[in-house]
C-alpha cells in the first residue's frame, strides 16, 4: 500500500548547511504567510545545499517561484541534475506552495534528496523550500490501528520535567529535559512509528535508536520556536514489539517531547484470514471424504462385496512424516528495519484549505501531492485573509489513518495560488529584485 507523508521545512530531518535562514513568521517578508504555516527556510549563498535522506518510492519538493529567485539544482541519489529556475514565467504573478522538484519511479528504499542554490545573475540568487512529500510501501491494511502515544506510554529517565501550559502541544503538555544523557523510551506494536517535538534556537542535538538499529543523530535547533513538528519517524519494521529510545545529547540545550504514533501491522488480521481459510478447506475436506465414505459403504452393502466396510474410518489429518498436527504459519513483514529518519503528514483532497495560523503544528498541515486521503489532527487557529479555514482545538485529536495512494501515474498537482501584493525583499542585506 502507498502512503504520503510531508515533512516540513522545520523538521530536524532535513540538513540545511550554515548559510540557511528560518523564515517562520518573518517580518521582513510580506509573503509569508503564503508559505505552508507561515514558514520556510530560505538561501541566497551560491552553492548552499539542503539534504534529506529518505525511505520511498517517490519524493515531491516544494517552494515558491518569485521574482528574485535564481537557479537551482536538485538530485536524488547519483542522478545527474541540471539547473531549473526558481522565477515565475515571465508576466506571471509568484507562485508559492508550488511544485519544485518531482522524482517518481524509486525502487522502495532508502534514497537521498540534494537541493543547491545557483546564482542567476546579481539580483536573482535565491531559494527556498516549504515542504516535502515523500510516498512510501506500507505494509499494512487499510483497517490497522493506529495508536496515540501519550506522556504516560513513555518511560523516563529522572531529570524530565513535566511542562504545562505549551500552546500547539497535545493537551498543550510536553516533556523537556535540558540534561545531557537523558533517555525517553516507548515501547510500541507495529510497523512504523512517529515522534513529535520542538525545534528552535534552544533546542539541540538529539539520538533516536530503535530497537538494536543504528542510531540517527538530529538536530532540533532553528533560527525560531516553531510549533511541534515530526521529530523522527521510521517505518517497515515488522510486525511484534519495538522499543524506541530518545537520548538528549547536547548540554544546555532542550530536548522537547509532544507525543507519537504507531500504527500496528496486519499479521493479526492476516493470521486470522489465512487460519480461516485453511480451516474451512480442511472442513470441506472432512465433509467430502465422510460422504464419500457413506456412499462406498452403502454401495458395498449392495452388491455384497468382501471390503470390510465396518472399519474405523480414517484420519484425513494424518501424515507419515509429519505425525498428526497440521501447522500454520502467520503472514509476518520482514523483520528487517530501513534506515531511519522520515516523518509524515496528511495530504487530502484538491480543495481543501491549509491553516495559516503561527501555532499550527506543521506536520497537520494539509497537502495535495497526490490523490490519496490521509487524516490526522485537527488544528485550530482564526480564519485568514488567504481564505483559510477556522479549526477547532488542538486537544481533538483523531487518527491517522492512510489510504492507498493508487497509480503514481501524474505528478501532484501545482497550487493555484494568486494574490495582488507584490513581494518584497527578504531582508536588508538581501539582494534587491529586478
Amino acid at each position: 500500500m502507498l502512503r504520503n507523508f510531508t515533512l516540513d521545512d522545520a523538521s530536524p530531518l532535513i540538513q540545511y548547511d550554515g548559510s540557511w535562514a528560518d523564515g517562520y513568521n518573518s517580518t521582513a517578508d510580506s509573503q509569508m504567510p503564503r508559505y505552508q504555516g507561515r514558514s520556510f527556510h530560505c538561501t541566497y549563498t551560491d552553492g548552499a545545499t539542503a539534504n534529506i535522506t529518505f525511505h520511498g518510492t517517490a519524493i515531491y519538493l516544494y517552494g515558491a517561484k518569485r521574482n528574485n529567485h535564481g537557479y537551482y539544482r536538485v538530485a536524488v541519489n547519483d542522478e545527474p541534475s541540471i539547473p531549473m529556475s526558481g522565477r515565475p514565467e515571465a508576466g506571471a504573478p509568484e507562485e508559492f506552495q508550488t511544485l519544485l522538484f518531482s522524482r517518481q519511479g524509486l525502487e522502495s528504499g532508502e534514497h537521498t534528496l540534494r537541493m543547491t542554490n545557483v546564482h542567476e545573475d546579481s539580483n536573482r540568487v535565491w531559494v527556498d523550500i516549504d515542504f516535502i512529500v515523500i510516498t512510501r510501501e506500507v505494509d499494512a491494511s487499510p483497517e490497522a490501528q493506529t495508536n496515540i502515544a501519550t506522556h504516560d506510554e513513555f518511560t523516563y529517565s529522572s531529570l524530565w520535567n513535566t511542562q504545562t501550559n505549551m500552546p500547539g502541544y497535545r493537551n498543550s503538555t510536553a516533556h523537556i529535559t535540558n540534561t545531557p544523557g537523558e533517555t525517553a523510551t516507548l515501547k510500541f506494536q507495529g510497523p512504523e512509528v512517529f515522534v513529535y517535538g520542538g525545534v528552535g534556537p534552544k533546542f539541540g542535538a538529539f539520538k533516536v535508536q530503535v530497537d538494536n538499529r543504528e542510531p540517527v543523530v538530529l538536530n532540533a535547533t532553528t533560527g525560531f520556536t516553531h510549533p511541534p513538528v515530526t521529530l523522527f519517524t521510521t517505518s517497515g519494521l515488522g510486525d511484534g514489539e519495538h522499543t524506541l529510545t530518545i537520548t538528549n545529547i547536547e548540554g544546555g540545550k532542550s530536548l522537547t517531547l509532544d507525543y507519537a504514533e504507531y500504527a500496528t501491522g496486519r499479521s493479526g488480521s492476516n493470521a486470522g484470514l489465512i487460519g480461516g481459510v485453511v480451516g474451512g478447506v480442511l472442513g470441506a475436506l472432512v465433509v467430502f471424504a465422510v460422504l464419500g465414505w457413506y456412499f462406498l459403504r452403502k454401495r458395498k452393502r449392495t452388491q455384497g462385496g468382501g471390503l470390510d466396510i465396518d472399519a474405523p474410518f480414517p484420519s484425513m489429518l494424518s501424515n507419515p512424516h509429519q505425525g498428526s498436527q497440521i501447522h500454520v504459519s502467520p503472514f509476518a513483514n520482514n523483520p528487517s528495519q530501513p534506515p531511519l529518519g522520515y516523518v509524515d503528514a496528511r495530504p487530502i483532497t484538491p480543495n481543501a484549505h491549509t491553516p495559516n495560523v503561527s501555532s499550527i503544528r506543521k506536520t497537520d498541515m494539509l497537502v495535495t501531492p497526490l490523490p490519496t486521503l490521509r487524516s490526522d489532527e485537527s488544528s485550530y487557529g482564526p480564519p485568514s485573509q488567504h481564505g483559510l479555514s477556522s479549526l477547532s482545538s488542538p486537544t481533538e485529536i483523531s487518527s491517522v489513518h492512510e489510504i492507498d495512494a493508487g497509480t503514481l501515474s501524474t505528478l501532484p498537482p501545482m497550487y493555484d495560488q494568486v494574490f495582488s501584493s507584490q513581494p518584497v525583499r527578504r531582508g536588508a542585506d538581501a539582494p534587491s529584485p529586478e
